[in-house]
């Protein structure tokens, strides 16, 4: 395990961005090593290790704080593996809304209990989990999972004020409105 680790690391540097990586930090990206991957290329390693819970864990655990390592766990992680507990000690240490994005998109919006545990990070104050929970059933619209598309439309309209919260709102509106 540690050894595909090292050599997926190795290719993180191998593609690296040091333009990427560089606006990523004056941004304000959170993590102590950003190599600037885009996702394509991090989907493209994912797609070559193939799904592996073991190492969806070793790197979203990485102790380096890598993103791309962030990014590229929930593209390996077993949907039907990833039991609801393990879902919201991700969720809770989520530390960006680039990684809630693909954590929602890759991983979370097909499990079996997607809406379970939207309800239970929108019952958080932590604006994040707010944001996980909001991204998760913007997601599960998408692809045509919510069943009742006024009621999470309510729900929704009661963020819309909270400009860290803005953005996710929006677009459950766009989906709403598309019907």
């Amino acid at each position: 395990m540690k050894e595909i680790v090292k050599n997926t690391k190795q290719q993180f540097f191998a593609y690296r961005n040091g333009i990427v990586a560089d606006h990523l930090r004056k941004a304000g990206d959170p993590h102590k090593v950003i190599f600037g991957l885009n996702l394509p290329q991090i989907m493209q390693i994912g797609a070559m290790l193939g799904k592996n819970k073991d190492l969806a864990t070793a790197f979203w655990t990485d102790e380096n704080g890598c993103r791309e390592s962030r990014l590229l766990a929930p593209m390996l992680m077993p949907g039907e593996e990833f039991t609801i507990d393990e879902a919201l000690q991700w969720c809770q240490s989520v530390e960006c809304i680039e990684v809630a994005d693909v954590l929602c998109h890759r991983l979370l919006r097909n499990t079996s209990y997607a809406n379970q545990l939207a309800q239970n990070l929108m019952a958080s104050s932590n604006v994040m989990m707010q944001y996980l929970a909001l991204r998760l059933w913007a997601n599960r619209l998408a692809i045509g999972k919510v069943a009742d598309k006024a009621e999470l439309w309510q729900i929704a309209q009661q963020y819309a004020c909270n400009d860290a919260l803005a953005s996710v709102v929006s677009v459950i509106k766009d989906y709403c409105e598309t019907e």
